[in-house]
């Protein structure tokens, strides 16, 4: 039984996969909607399959699958349960991932040190083919596609595609009030940086959560429900 159902739902989140993605969202602020609009009474069983990351940036997939966890446990509408027991599964594909630079910082400007805090600028500017500016701000950017089932019936319930999420710009090396410090210390800018970027993807799962969310409590209630 455990292994139908299993078929029913690989094979089910293939085909859906193949076909166009609906919808095109984009975007980090989203507004939260009730947690409780459901009905109580009629809680619906939901299997979360482990987020496919198809990136090269580590960490994301474990984030949004915390995020999701998260967003549906607040719900009293869901229970999530195992594939055996669940009546609706859920197939989530961070599809694309990158980091953009917003903004610059010139090193002709009376700036020593890059916004990075690696490397004087006078070095940088001695090396001819690298230009006299440095990253001081970037974003970082993921998309994400979602496919839901009945596994009782193998129907697809909705195909939502969330491309190019966008976060919000965070600094490279932190505000001016550490930048002396870390131009000094490599360490310390590496784990600034790190943190910064961090905070920027679990902002992007919280995001794409809250979405994935939204158009699970759109769909009416399985009849009878498990």
């Amino acid at each position: 039984m455990r292994e139908d159902r299993k078929r029913v739902f690989i094979l089910s989140v293939s085909a859906a996969f193949s076909l166009a993605s609906a919808g095109n969202l984009s975007g980090c602020v989203y507004k939260l909607v009730n947690s409780e609009r459901m009905s109580v009474h009629q809680p619906r069983t939901l299997f979360i399959n482990p987020v496919n990351d198809q990136t090269s940036r580590g960490g994301q997939a474990a984030k949004l699958m915390a995020a999701l966890r998260r967003q549906l446990l607040q719900d009293r509408s869901f229970i999530l349960t195992d594939l055996e027991t669940a009546r609706w599964g859920l197939e989530v594909r961070v599809t694309d991932s990158n980091r953009a630079i917003t903004k610059f910082e010139k090193c002709d400007q009376g700036n020593e040190i890059l916004a990075s805090g690696a490397v004087p600028c006078n070095r940088i500017s001695g090396d001819g083919d690298l230009p006299n500016i440095s990253a001081e701000e970037e974003i970082s950017v993921m998309s994400v596609e979602a496919t839901g089932l009945d596994l009782r019936t193998g129907t697809v319930l909705f195909r939502l595609n969330l491309p190019n999420l966008t976060s919000g710009a965070y600094n490279v090396v932190g505000d001016g009030t550490v930048r002396g410090a870390l131009s000094s210390n490599r360490n310390l800018h590496v784990l600034r940086y790190f943190e910064n970027s961090e905070k920027a993807v679990e902002s992007l799962a919280n995001t794409a959560a809250v979405r994935i969310y939204e158009q699970l409590v759109s769909v009416p209630p399985p009849s009878p429900s498990l």
